[in-house]
């Protein structure tokens, strides 16, 4: 009788055995959070010149998703970078209790041991399946049993069946399965691996397990190479009169490494205690500690910030390292001393601050005072001229009223914002002039060309 095994553990490396005479295998968890690699205590990470490397997978039951990658991603000897990479996994469609995928060696194979790998920061980690293996040589031998077939009945043996979904919590993480027999000694002669995948949770619709790697170790293969997991750069600043620190994570661009020293560093260093004195309030303190981490997982966003961390695009910033990184990186440095989630600490009765005013100041920094020269934010369509259209032609209009109103202006936009007291009213009260009436002499000005 071939053993079940669910593990209690969040995140687990199992050792299995196949067959009834084989002592009870030992079940060794393992947990890997957030760090890219697949390390774990017991497990080695995914193989890069192993049996499946050379052999082909198929769906033989079941729809890849429409997110998903091809079948390749299970044996290109590549993994995810974070927990949420659709394009860097295999899983079955949305709605669809999982499948059956083939694999065939191309030739007879003594293999030594299974392994399978799956990252996901939800109920997609865990991994729940049966696999069966076959030599291709008996006489009802069917190579594509679809669901409904028994596999033994038709030339196939039962390895092991596999199920890493913890006791509670819906096992979010990093899953490293390895099958193998206690000793060493191979789990048969096999060329076709026939895995029967179900989803994590029959609640779920989105429960199939992103798999990242399918391993198989040929006994009588070469010696295995395993991917490395990537290194961590993580490097710690200090201003130079102790005031501040900063904290620059470049394990995801380690090319970047040399220029965020070199270049972004110094403008870090420069303007974030100068945005700390442009965008003052009472009572309030900026972050003394900032975090710049790169990031793959970002999609078309460049950068972003949250609390003192800022995010930025790994694949973005290379391409912008003599155009926009710089300005960005600043431009996120003013959120991150603008913090106006604190006016729901402050005031009871917080009033909302709209969102081309956070983003406008934060260009218009950008645009008017650290990179005037670029002209960043001149308005080229004078028909969609709006200042509240937000980023650089709300910064446009607020260095107009800046330069003809009140050079100050912005300063005290923020301390409203940051305390929760803006009103459009506020403007009339600075400036002698309605928002409206603001907004038409700049309007005047742009149509002039003047901005």
């Amino acid at each position: 009788m071939i053993p079940t095994f669910r593990n209690g553990s969040l995140v687990c490396s199992t050792l299995l055995a196949a067959g009834p005479l084989l002592a009870a295998p030992s079940v060794t968890p393992g947990f890997n959070a957030t760090d890219a690699g697949f390390k774990f205590d017991k497990v080695d990470p995914p193989a890069l010149n192993d049996a499946a490397a050379k052999g082909t997978f198929s769906i033989i039951d079941g729809d890849r998703d429409r997110n998903s990658a091809d079948l390749s991603a299970l044996n290109d000897g590549k993994v995810p970078n974070s927990a949420d990479q659709p394009q860097s996994n295999f899983f079955f469609a949305m709605n669809t209790d999982g499948g059956r995928l083939g694999l065939d060696l191309g030739s007879l194979t003594a293999v030594k041991s299974i392994g399978t790998y799956s990252w996901h920061g939800g109920g997609r980690g865990p991994q729940v399946y049966s696999v069966y293996g076959a030599n291709g040589k008996a006489k009802d031998f069917n190579a594509s049993p679809t669901r409904g077939t028994d596999p033994r009945s038709c030339g196939w043996e039962l390895i092991a069946e596999v199920d890493t979904r913890p006791k509670s919590g819906k096992g979010e993480g990093q899953h490293g399965v390895e099958i193998a027999n206690r000793g060493g000694r191979a789990l048969g002669n096999y060329q076709h691996l026939l895995f029967d995948i179900q989803r994590t949770s029959p609640d779920d619709a989105h429960g199939n397990t992103f798999f990242s790697e399918i391993d198989v170790i040929d006994a009588r293969g070469p010696e295995i190479e395993r991917i490395k997991p990537p290194e961590k750069i993580v490097k710690n600043y200090k201003s130079a009169d102790g005031k501040y620190r900063y904290i620059i994570d470049s394990s995801k661009a380690p090319a970047l490494t040399e220029w965020c020293e070199k270049e972004l560093l110094p403008t870090i260093e420069e303007w974030y205690p100068k945005l700390v004195e442009m965008l003052p309030s009472d009572g309030y303190r900026a972050p003394d500690v900032v975090i710049f981490e790169f990031r793959d997982d970002m999609g078309g966003t460049p950068a972003y910030a949250a609390g003192n961390k800022i995010s930025m695009s790994a694949p973005w910033f290379p391409g912008q390292l003599q155009r926009e990184a710089k300005g960005c990186v600043v431009h996120e440095m003013g959120h991150v001393v603008q913090n106006y989630w604190r006016a729901r600490q402050t005031n009871r009765n917080p009033k909302p601050t709209p969102g081309w005013i956070t983003e406008g100041i934060c260009d218009y920094i950008r645009w008017f005072l650290f990179e005037p020269e670029s002209q960043g934010a001149h308005v080229r369509n004078v028909n969609q001229a709006r200042y509240d259209a937000s980023y650089r032609v709300s910064a446009n209009f607020l260095d107009w009223v800046c330069t003809e109103k009140d050079k100050d202006l912005f300063k005290k936009l923020n301390a409203a914002a940051r305390e929760g007291r803006y009103e459009e009213k506020l403007w009339k009260e600075w400036t002698g002039s309605t928002l409206e009436e603001l907004s038409e002499g700049w309007k005047k000005d742009v149509e002039k060309g003047k901005r």
